[in-house]
């Protein structure tokens, strides 16, 4: 594609911003939905968060078999045929009720949806120049972060005890082939990737791996049990759809300023005071009052300070592993980031069954907490080494399964 400024490339990848805003309306529906109909059928906290998890390890699935997929029947067909098995299996969810199909489903869900991000993204990362590519990215963030607040909006429409949402979703991701089907650029290949030297990586940044892990458990936790703790709060469905989107919001206002600080200091320090402050007010939220207006005020704090940690985490690895490992590097924690999300929900649904709702936030201070820790360590132990391929903050979408194709410094 020939090299032209950020706003005409952004003009025509507009078929590409359209699909993935269609794709996180619809998927970014369906986790509170699923929690909320799951909690009104009687499934066991614990229990749900197990079918939460669902997804994540579909997520991982599809990270590591779609690139095969893709290469051997092309991007428009893998994409067209993931997004109707998204579709189709979103629907599922009316016809059997019951946690193992659900699981099912929610596996089937996450490994159609990491299979839909790799192609779209792909395509974006194939349609930018090494010049423009930062700025696009930005686009993107701010698209399916948009995007993806939006859709806990969608929750008011219409009560989870029915089938109208359900319909929703699957129509949303069903349109989102649409605009694939008309872009007019060809797809980039795909590149051929040797084994990714974990070891090595895990030696060198120890603390991007660790932060990646800890976003996707936290995030994870919060994305899929979210709703559910609001549920069993006692609040409406309105309110809970409120909630939800002002941690998102409290995202993207803060994902900027703490990527800017975090070029200027030590990224060390930032993840550290970051995850720090996030375990304070994850800790706060176990004592207000669901009701209580403050609680507003705090969670978009949490969001703020949560979800940005997985851009600053990758950032930091970046930094350290140099450009000949950045993109097995991006595939390490992108590893690191599914693995957390796995076991997010499924820790705060153990502690949502022994605490009460309460124990979502207790399992967010917990693993925010373990990370704070680990790095204040990691900071008295290895005081501060300049990085030497540090580069400019790269902001990556607050959505759970991380960002794959996109994380390439410049």
């Amino acid at each position: 594609m020939p090299t032209s400024s950020p706003a005409r490339q952004a003009l025509t990848a507009w078929p590409l911003f359209t699909a993935v805003a269609l794709l996180m309306l619809g998927n970014g529906l369906q986790s509170p939905l699923i929690g909320l109909r799951a909690d009104l059928e009687g499934f066991d906290a614990a229990v749900l968060g197990l079918v939460m998890s669902g997804y994540y390890m579909g997520f991982l699935v599809g990270s590591l078999s779609t690139p095969k997929i893709v290469a051997r029947v092309g991007h428009v067909r893998v994409y067209a045929g993931l997004a109707s098995l998204a579709s189709a299996v979103t629907l599922a969810h009316l016809l059997v009720i019951h946690p193992v199909a659900w699981f099912i489903f929610r596996m089937i869900t996450g490994t159609c949806l990491a299979g839909l991000y790799i192609v779209a993204e792909s395509w974006l990362n194939g349609a930018a120049t090494d010049r423009t590519r930062g700025r696009l990215l930005a686009v993107y963030m701010v698209v399916v972060t948009t995007a993806l607040a939006g859709s806990q909006l969608l929750l008011t429409l219409e009560e989870p005890g029915g089938f109208v949402l359900f319909l929703l979703a699957s129509l949303l991701v069903s349109v989102a082939v649409v605009p694939i089907a008309l872009v007019h650029f060809p797809a980039p290949p795909i590149p051929t990737i040797g084994p990714i030297p974990y070891r090595e990586i895990m030696r060198t940044a120890p603390i991007g791996l660790a932060g990646a892990m800890v976003t996707g458990a936290a995030n994870g936790a919060f994305l899929g049990m979210g709703a559910v703790w609001g549920s069993r709060a006692g609040l409406s469905v309105d309110r809970i759809a409120v909630l939800l989107t002002l941690a998102l919001v409290g995202a993207v206002v803060l994902q900027f300023p703490l990527g800017a600080l975090s070029d200027r200091v030590s990224r060390r320090r930032v993840i550290f005071t970051t995850t720090t402050i996030a375990t304070g007010l994850a800790v706060w939220m176990m004592s207000i009052e669901p009701n209580s207006s403050l609680i507003s005020l705090v969670i978009l704090g949490l969001g703020g300070f949560s979800f940005p940690m997985y851009s600053l985490s990758a950032s930091h690895v970046n930094d350290l592993v140099g450009p000949s490992l950045t993109i097995s590097a991006s595939s390490a924690i992108l590893l690191a980031n599914g693995i957390g999300s796995v076991m997010g929900p499924m820790f705060a649904g153990a502690a949502m069954e022994r605490l009460g709702p309460e124990g979502l936030w207790a399992t967010i201070a917990v693993v925010h907490g373990a990370l704070a820790v680990y790095a204040a360590w990691r900071l008295i132990r290895r005081w501060e080494i300049p990085a030497p391929f540090k580069d400019r903050f790269v902001p990556v979408p607050a959505r759970s399964g991380g960002l794959r194709g996109l994380t390439r410094r410049r």
